[in-house]
């Protein structure tokens, strides 16, 4: 009897919570097509501490898919062409002027922590590759800072701002 009260509360209140959200849709993943999968799954489980989670599908002859997890059940899917190598364009830099531009945002604590763990576990930054990040500021007075994955993709990462929105980070 316990066990069912607890199951039928467990219920409502996952019922409840999704019927408080503000919209119909909300934000759920982002597919990156990448050219070497075990750099892009090192460097987003290192960099960000992402998690794999298990593909639900069945496997493809054409690609290879690993699945990644961020706090609050975000995700990034990341597949390697196996057979058409041609739909990678390597040729195009990543920029704001070509259509497919791909900038990913991402937020952390401590912009000081985020960059030396970038640091210590990017093969790119570590060898130089890519040269170390410049910190900026947001209009808001975040710290904010411009990186690339191992395939060039932007990526935008901002520290969070104290809750009493002081700027003294």
């Amino acid at each position: 009897m316990i066990k069912s009260f607890l199951l039928v509360l467990l219920f409502f209140n996952a019922s409840f919570s999704i019927a408080q959200k503000k919209s119909t849709a909300w934000y759920n993943h982002t597919l990156l097509d990448v050219k070497n999968l075990e750099s892009s799954v090192d460097f987003y489980t290192k960099v960000f501490q992402a998690d794999t989670i298990q593909y639900p599908f069945a496997p493809s002859p054409q690609y290879i898919v690993k699945w990644l997890k961020f706090d609050e059940g975000i995700e990034l899917h990341l597949s390697q062409w196996v057979t058409d190598t041609t739909k990678i364009i390597s040729d195009v830099p990543s920029a704001p002027k070509y259509v497919g531009f791909v900038h990913l945002g991402f937020m952390v604590i401590s912009m000081d922590a985020f960059l030396k763990r970038l640091m210590e576990v990017s093969s790119d930054y570590k060898s130089g590759k890519y040269k170390h990040p410049i910190i900026d500021r947001m209009p808001n007075g975040a710290k904010s800072i411009e990186i690339k994955d191992p395939d060039g993709n932007e990526i935008h990462v901002i520290e969070a701002m104290p809750a009493n929105g002081s700027t003294n980070r």
